[in-house]
């Protein structure tokens, strides 16, 4: 049995989809809800509550609650109560609960893998602590950036008789067909341009997918928002009627008070939910208030400004991507709070496209990621294994070029594998040391205390660019690995000088190309990036760059890194040159030649702690992009850093 879950998890509730056996996936129904709250109860015996089992708790003591925990992302640690819980335990927790509800489906079985969802502007360190929390609930791991997965979805949904005929979208797809993804969350908003690509994946093969010409995000506002406008709404209704009283219910530390909050904060946002299908409601209130009367109106006049920055945020995306409004197929709308209709009007009348949705448009992204991701292992399984070869990593089915999988990995590999054609690369290897660095948490517990105040956004200063001109090549089973960000911009050197390219921050190293190089592959069980010149995307020049992981310190014993590696080569008839103290572009790196038969690799290893990367610049024979190829290699290797 074959068994494939893609959990989006969002700020206020997480969609989880599951596939049985190739099947068409489907919504995992959770306490009878296609969503499951996000939220976390930490109980005093150490027991965490997850969804509505937390909200149930949350009424014992709102203290050790935590409605939004991906909003705390970025703070290490969390204290609930008089319990401090790492980050990353908290949403593993909300993500075993939503995989134990999928393998349900399946009478337990093991998951085969799992799909994570996270926003475009992630940053490689938030990616990262994701990849942990999934640590030990799938064989394999992918991450999907939400846009793409959107556009996935809607793509293969929508056909010509869908959408207006000026702006149809095939379900097999054209390339060069843009869409603009508007995602509305519970905590965050992000704004991403994508078009349809036609390329080639790490087999050579055609692969048309989505690249991402442009993304912008607040990831201060979201429903969690719009809630707390309409609580501040209420109480101006009536907190004349008592002002000590309405203090007290909204500041109030004592328990009796936490939980009347929290029923009203419920009531509140039913309320909201309700104003999306009807002109008005009422929200009971506590004695000594009289029940409040809001209508759709009400709701309109308190959001409209922060709505309309949203739609400047689409028009400023649309922008970025060199585009007007009219030039899109489609303006796609995701996310719970999508369902407010104001978004649907602002949109059309800012931009003069109608934007699409539909019904449950929570669940758009979990579905679009796993269709993705689903289509091109079906594809790889029957006849693209072996993606890369040499001392690399062991062999297995491809996930695509840009999609992460996460497989655990031991020992070494065989001394040759089968060779796919575009995939030639084999740096030395070393033994994995499983999941790789853990990100030290900050010092000391970084908290609210549990008690639904409305969340005033991220608290790290990782913060999203708001502008990106550049694309990332994202195939829609091609798909970002972690956050791998081609961006246009001012990179700086190992000797702080600025270099004027286009950096690539990916897993556990980030590095700058010439600006006219893009990123063409991607290889994630081998941390494994390929760049080429922009209007060279195939053929044998090229640098690519790998990370391993190593069970010893580089830095402490550098001679150990030189024997071991001396000695691998050593066995191989296509390794030569080993040079154990290189100068090249101004550091001190190992160096080998590798010969191929109809190119040769120069590669330099650059270490740091316990993992190293490998920088292997590529030259097809008689190239006449030598020093095309040189002078990118030269800057690959200078601007290489290793941590991000």
């Amino acid at each position: 049995m074959t068994l494939r879950v893609a959990v989006d998890f969002g700020t206020s509730s997480t969609c989880v989809v599951a596939s049985v056996n190739g099947r068409e996936p489907q919504v995992v129904v959770i306490d009878g809800q296609p969503l499951m709250s996000s939220a976390v109860y930490a109980a005093a015996d150490g027991t965490l509550f997850v969804g509505q089992e937390a909200e149930r708790q949350a009424a014992v003591d709102p203290s050790r609650y935590e409605p939004n925990p991906k909003r705390r992302i970025d703070e290490g640690e969390l204290l609930l109560g008089d319990t401090v819980l790492r980050v990353t335990e908290v949403v593993h927790a909300v993500l075993q609960r939503a995989v134990t509800e999928a393998r349900a489906l399946a009478g337990g079985a093991e998951i085969d893998l799992l799909v994570l969802t996270h926003p475009a502007e992630w940053g490689a360190v938030r990616a990262r602590l994701l990849r942990q929390a999934a640590g030990g609930l799938a064989r394999e791991v992918a991450l999907v950036p939400e846009p793409v997965a959107a556009a996935v979805f809607h793509a293969a949904t929508f056909s010509a008789s869908d959408l207006p005929a000026d702006r149809a979208v095939e379900v097999n797809g054209r390339p060069g067909e843009t869409l603009a993804v508007l995602d509305l969350g519970g905590g965050t908003v992000d704004v991403s341009v994508v078009r349809r690509s036609a390329g080639v994946d790490h087999t050579g093969r055609p692969s048309r997918g989505f690249e991402v010409l442009a993304t912008r995000g607040d990831p201060s506002f979201g429903g969690a928002d719009v809630d707390q406008a309409l609580l501040e709404h209420v109480g101006s209704l009536v907190a004349s009627a008592d002002p000590d009283a309405w203090q007290q219910l909204v500041e109030g530390r004592a328990l009796v008070d936490r939980r009347r909050r929290r029923a009203l904060r419920q009531d509140v946002r039913g309320a909201k939910e309700t104003l999306s299908r009807h002109a008005y409601t009422d929200v009971p209130m506590p004695p000594p208030f009289a029940d409040a009367h809001v209508t759709r109106e009400d709701l309109e006049r308190l959001i409209v400004a922060p709505l309309g920055r949203i739609v400047e945020l689409a028009r400023g995306a649309i922008e970025d991507a060199g585009l007007r409004p009219k030039q899109l197929s489609a303006i796609f709308l995701v996310g719970g709070s999508s369902r407010i209709p104001m978004i649907s009007r602002l949109v059309y009348e800012r931009t003069g496209v109608v934007p699409t949705t539909l019904d449950q448009p929570e669940t758009v992204v979990a579905r679009g990621a796993l269709r993705a991701v689903q289509a091109e292992l079906d594809r790889s399984a029957a006849g693209a294994r072996g993606a890369f070869s040499g001392l690399n990593a062991p062999a297995s089915a491809s996930v695509g070029q840009r999609t992460e999988i996460v497989r655990p990995v031991s020992g070494f590999a065989p001394a040759r594998q089968p060779r796919a054609p575009g995939a030639t690369f084999s740096p030395l290897n070393a033994p994995h040391r499983g999941t790789g660095p853990q990100v030290a948490p900050r010092p000391g517990p970084q908290w609210r205390g549990g008690e639904m105040e409305a969340p005033k956004g991220p608290v790290a200063a990782e913060r999203p660019k708001r502008k990106s001109k550049a694309p990332w090549l994202i195939g829609a089973a091609v798909l970002l690995v972690g956050v791998a960000v081609g961006g246009v911009l001012i990179a700086v050197n190992g000797d702080g000088a600025p270099t004027a390219g286009r950096t690539f921050s990916q897993y556990d190293y980030h590095f700058s190309t010439p600006s006219d190089w893009s990123q063409t592959g991607d290889n994630a069980a081998a941390k494994q990036v390929v760049v080429r010149p922009a209007d060279a995307q195939t053929g044998n020049d090229l640098v690519v760059a790998q990370e391993i992981d190593m069970d010893f310190d580089a830095t402490a014993d550098r001679q150990q890194l030189v024997d071991f590696l001396q000695g691998v080569a050593k066995k191989s008839t296509i390794y030569s040159q080993f040079n154990s103290d290189t100068t090249y572009a101004g550091r001190q790196v190992i160096s080998y030649l590798e010969t191929k038969e109809a190119a040769t690799v120069d590669w330099y290893v650059v270490a740091q702690g316990k993992v190293r990367v490998h920088v292997g610049c590529q030259y097809a024979t008689a190239s006449p992009q030598h020093d095309r190829v040189a002078s990118a290699c030269e800057q690959v290797v200078r601007t290489l850093a290793i941590g991000n």
